[in-house]
């Protein structure tokens, strides 16, 4: 049942990564539009290494684990 769990809130974590990065590019791009013949460099390392992100992943993962083990008992 761990084994399962486990799983389970490490799909959530890669999911919410996933969303994440998508929205994070998005709202990037639309509030910053590089001017004509410009371009946005993103780059995923400077993404990934935000406090936010951390807080959001790791709280995807524990909630994640919490509803799967409540729900399989």
């Amino acid at each position: 049942m761990y084994i399962k769990t486990t799983f389970v809130g490490i799909v959530a974590l890669f999911a919410t990564t996933v969303v994440y990065l998508v929205g994070t590019i998005v709202v990037l791009i639309h509030n910053y539009q590089p001017p004509p013949g410009g371009m946005v460099r993103i780059t995923l390392p400077e993404l990934l290494n935000r406090p936010k992100y951390w807080l959001i992943v790791l709280a995807a993962f524990a909630i994640g684990y919490w509803v799967f083990s409540q729900t399989s008992r």
